[in-house]
């Protein structure tokens, strides 16, 4: 062990005597460790840590689907369900959600809060109690019963200073004064990082089966029991829901009649990461490749030290040193390189994970959980040692043979071929895995650009985007919300600068619109084909005009169409293409599928419009052009009805007469002829002027959201151009590094070359052919590389082509310039050789 200490002391030493090669070994690795090290924290974290509750390998996300609309998974649960699922002896506990947003007033100026309302079932299924005070109780949970609420750490914070005196207060929800019953853990994201409060969801058995499908499902699996048994018997639950709810119309005449929805539980981890671990995988192997060009890079450079030094290698050969003592000699080197290079890249890491957490994309899951945790430091560590070995055994592998090292003439002698060889290898190493990941970040630059030019339908240019609720007990019917928002509407439109204004429902890419079966006036329905689905949105006049949606036929929605509550309304291409492939839709009379009510017509509603029976007929006047409902990249437009919010849902419309979304809260969207972002104070008088307790929401501009639906693309964009820039990079200084070093051991050769009558320029061209064919030889290998496994990153592509032979050859030619150039600088040196100088000195 002495003997070891020893060892790394004076290894220490030599290191210290050579800072130019200590310092380029210890940066290269740095970078290349630094870069697993921040990696491998998100995978770690993201993908393979449990999620943060107690045995949540056993949660579930109780999801459906139905074949009969389409539809694979993600409709979600109704009440019924919950309490149908109630008798599941494969689940231990169920519990439903549904995420929104409340009005908070009363503890400063209002503000528009991320709530849950949720069952009392919620903190048994995640096993996570308040961190202070207690959760809601089954009492408590019940319709009529005085509303409490269970506040996130962060707004306890934020909002009360994180005072325990909060407990047992009062604060105002949507204009419904609520107690504080506890605080959650500063952990505690559930269902995600944003949500501010949890509120009990006001839902009874008498009910009934209830609709529509708003709330989401987790349950915990009973030991022993596995999603797919979770999933037969809730199929079986499912399929006795006719007789849980006898005549309930819910269920004979909606999507969980007939047999026709089913069960897809999923795991919640799966549900949470949903694909982005594919994408982190391949982030994890690209930085991985970068590792191996930087150990070749590293390798290279201890070539070059172990030939210089091989006599003292000899020597101590001759003295009586074993095997053991020559490989302390190198491994002590690479050893405290290697950790050095750890130390630095987890710096590095540390900054780097920061960032992430900072700047990363919002629809990264668990991207607040990130961080350089102790396993993260052992991955480092671990990885620092096996470079140290991979890099450090090399010359081992090619030392010298005593005799010819000990031997006075052995200084001059040149490299053998063998070792030429091992540098080459190494170069050419480089250079394939370097086109490998220029190949791969080629793709997704490609991709990116390509998801970027996407035309989303409408104008994102000039327009400001914010939400407003109406709290339910100051605008109690759906007339009076029409109201409120039009008379914001009003104000906003007279801001000076401002072109047009409108409120929806649903804009693209941001909200969920309602979505039903429809059904189309004088079509038989009888041959059991499934029902076109469609997502309704509830519209103010000028939509059209303000979102800059273009018009292909007919007419927007104006403003008589709400003021008159007209069932007129304006659909998009897909829902053509979905509905009516043939024939003229405008014109065309269609509804959303529910069953008919026989309750008289709520006071207030509109009249005509809806009569308390089944919804109306909504006659199509216009169609606009696609917009995306959840991701550019989506493979299939979804079909939209924009209806007018006069005619839509409402706080006295029951949910099960789905008529269309209900108006409480709206987005807005003011055009300008200025900056958008500079209207906000302007924006703000003109709500104050309607209403001071009205808090404004999710203040952005449509380019922002534009920016926010690639921001995951454009991440992996980013790591992989990174990644494939340092591969470049360290290929194009190895290759360089060889070369050279191989023209400085043969100076006397070229001399003799020189002195004979050779040319500068075929020196110069052998040495560039020597190199060159190296080259070439690792370009055909990453080439054929990068072309087999092209398919492993096809799932992160949009419109493009996995093997897009402009990538493979853009790349391929960039590389082998970069190559052939490393080649040339130090051949055209060779040319210049002094053939005099060069003798003397051989």
């Amino acid at each position: 062990m002495a003997g070891m200490g020893n060892e790394i002391w004076q290894a220490a030493g030599r290191l210290l005597r050579t800072p130019v090669f200590t310092l380029a070994g210890a940066l290269t690795l740095a970078l290349a460790i630094g870069a697993n090290a921040t990696i491998f924290a998100v995978v770690q974290r993201v993908v393979l840590n449990p999620l943060p509750y107690p045995e949540s390998d056993q949660l579930v996300r109780l999801e459906h689907g139905s074949p009969r609309i389409n539809v694979l998974s993600g409709i979600g649960m109704t009440t019924g369900l919950y309490y149908q699922y109630q008798r599941a002896r494969t689940l231990e506990r169920v519990a439903i959600y549904r995420a929104g947003e409340s009005t908070m007033v009363g503890t400063g100026e209002p503000e528009r809060i991320q709530v849950a309302r949720t069952t009392p079932t919620l903190a048994p299924v995640l096993r996570v109690p308040p961190a202070l005070g207690r959760w809601f109780t089954e009492e408590e949970g019940s319709p009529g019963a005085p509303l409490v609420a269970i506040l996130s750490h962060g707004l306890w914070t934020r909002r009360f200073g994180g005072s325990v005196g909060v407990l047992g207060a009062s604060i105002t929800l949507d204009g419904v004064p609520a107690t504080v019953i506890g605080i959650m853990p500063a952990s505690f994201a559930f269902p995600e990082p944003r949500t501010d409060a949890w509120l009990p969801a006001p839902i009874s058995r008498a009910t009934g089966f209830g609709l529509p499908f708003g709330y989401v499902g987790v349950g915990r699996l009973r030991p022993g029991a596995t999603v797919a048994d979770a999933r037969a018997e809730l199929n079986t639950l499912i399929a006795d829901l006719p007789h849980a709810y006898p005549g309930d119309r819910g269920v004979l005449g909606n999507i969980a009649g007939n047999g026709a929805l089913h069960s897809t539980a999923i795991t919640l981890k799966e549900a949470t990461v949903g694909d982005v671990s594919r994408a982190l995988w391949i982030l994890l192997a690209a930085v991985g490749l970068v590792l191996l060009v930087a150990c070749a890079n590293v390798a290279n450079l201890f070539l070059v030290r172990s030939e210089a030094r091989q006599r003292e290698v000899a020597v101590r050969r001759a003295l009586g040193a074993g095997s053991g003592g020559i490989a302390r000699f190198f491994l002590s080197e690479s050893v405290l390189l290697s950790a050095a290079g750890g130390v630095i890249g987890l710096a590095l890491a540390s900054s780097a994970v920061g960032l992430l957490v900072t700047w990363g994309p919002a629809t990264l899951p668990r991207l607040e959980e990130i961080r350089i945790d102790m396993v993260a430091i052992v991955f480092t560590f671990a990885l620092s040692l096996l470079a140290a070995l991979a890099f450090g055994s090399i010359p081992l592998l090619r030392g010298a043979p005593l005799a010819a090292s000990l031997h006075e003439l052995g200084r001059g002698n040149t490299a053998s071929r063998g070792r030429h060889r091992t540098r080459q290898f190494l170069m050419g190493g480089q250079i394939a895995l370097a086109l490998v990941l220029l190949v791969a970040s080629g793709l997704m630059v490609r991709s990116f650009k390509n998801l970027r030019a996407f035309d989303p339908g409408f104008d994102a240019t000039s327009a400001l985007t914010f939400r407003i609720g109406l709290p339910d007990r100051a605008y109690p019917t759906r007339a009076a919300a029409a109201t409120a928002h039009y008379a914001i509407l009003d104000r906003l439109s007279a801001i000076p600068g401002v072109t047009a204004v409108s409120a929806s429902t649903g804009l693209p890419l941001a909200d969920a619109c309602f979505g039903n079966t429809i059904l189309v006036q004088g079509r038989d329905i009888s041959d059991g084909r499934p029902l076109p689905l469609a997502r309704l949105c509830a519209v103010s006049g000028g939509y059209v005009e303000a979102m800059g949606v273009r018009l292909l036929r007919g007419r927007g929605i104006d403003r008589d169409d709400v003021e008159r509550s007209q069932p007129n309304v304006v659909v998009n291409q897909a829902f053509v293409d979905t509905v009516f492939p043939i024939g003229d839709p405008i014109g065309q009379r269609i509804r959303s599928n529910a069953p008919p009510r026989t309750t008289p017509r709520p006071e207030g509603t509109g009249g005509s419009a809806w009569d308390g029976g089944a919804p109306p007929w909504l006659t199509i006047v216009g169609i606009v052009s696609n917009t995306p409902f959840t991701a550019l990249a989506e493979r299939n437009a979804t079909p939209m009805v924009y209806m007018p919010m006069s005619i839509a849902g409402g706080p006295d419309i029951p949910a099960i007469a789905m008529l269309g979304p209900p108006i409480t809260v709206m987005s807005y969207v003011v055009r300008s002829a200025t900056s958008p972002s500079a209207l906000l104070p302007a924006v703000r008088g003109a709500i104050n002027g309607v209403d001071l307790t009205l808090a404004v929401s999710q203040v952005s501009t449509l380019e922002d959201m534009l920016d926010r639906a690639s921001a995951q693309m454009a991440f992996t964009m980013v790591l992989l151009t990174i990644a494939a820039g340092v591969a470049l990079l360290l290929g194009l200084i190895g290759t360089y590094g060889v070369i050279s070093y191989i023209v400085s051991q043969r100076a006397g050769e070229i001399g003799v070359r020189i002195a004979l009558g050779a040319q500068p320029g075929n020196v110069a061209g052998l040495i560039l052919r020597q190199g060159g064919t190296v080259a070439f030889a690792g370009i055909a290998v990453g080439f054929g590389t990068a072309f087999a496994g092209s398919r492993l990153v096809e799932s992160l592509l949009y419109d493009v082509s996995p093997r897009d032979p402009a990538i493979f050859a853009g790349t391929t030619l960039m590389l082998l310039g970069v190559a052939l150039l490393a080649c040339w600088l130090p051949a055209r040196r060779a040319a210049r050789i002094n053939p005099v100088a060069a003798l003397r000195a051989g």
